[in-house]
């Protein structure tokens, strides 16, 4: 039994590993262990600020093969389950974020600073930007960049 709970413990840690190995200390989520932001190796961001504010909703979805590259790319294992998190864009498709591998990362949910939080941040800048025109596209992508500075601290 104890051998078991030993081993769970390990395949925990390593996912978690995997996530932080590429982030900064200062980017992980103490109540996840996982990263906040992508890589700027692997992800750096990639958008065409023109298009701002006139796309609505996922216009495309990475395909399994694209998934699997993103996964192995972070150092996750393949059997990592996809339903923890989402493969989100980086800066959002609103913002004029391009579907590409340089916008596209793997997104835990959970913690603090999931992807659920980032979803709220963005919703917040996009009704800044493309709705009550009180920030501009370059002020939100250095919001973005910094998304978790957002989030009510509770």
């Amino acid at each position: 039994m104890r051998a078991k709970i030993v081993m769970v413990l390990a395949l925990l840690s390593a996912g978690s590993l995997a996530s932080a190995q590429h982030c900064r200390k200062v980017d992980i989520d103490k109540s996840s262990g996982y990263c906040t932001v992508p890589d700027p190796q692997l992800t750096p961001g990639e958008m065409d600020a023109s298009l701002a504010c006139s796309m609505s909703g996922h216009l495309r979805q990475a395909s399994d093969s694209e998934k699997n590259l993103i996964l192995v790319a972070y150092g996750y294992p393949a059997d990592t389950n996809k339903a923890s998190g989402e493969f989100d864009h980086w800066f959002p498709e609103w913002m004029g974020g391009s579907d590409g591998p340089k916008n596209v990362w793997f997104e835990r949910h959970a913690g603090k600073f999931g992807s659920y939080a980032k979803d709220k941040v963005e919703k917040l800048l996009r009704q800044k930007v493309c709705v009550d025109h009180t920030m501009s596209i370059d002020e939100a992508k250095k919001q973005i960049q910094s998304w978790t500075k957002l989030v009510p601290q509770q």
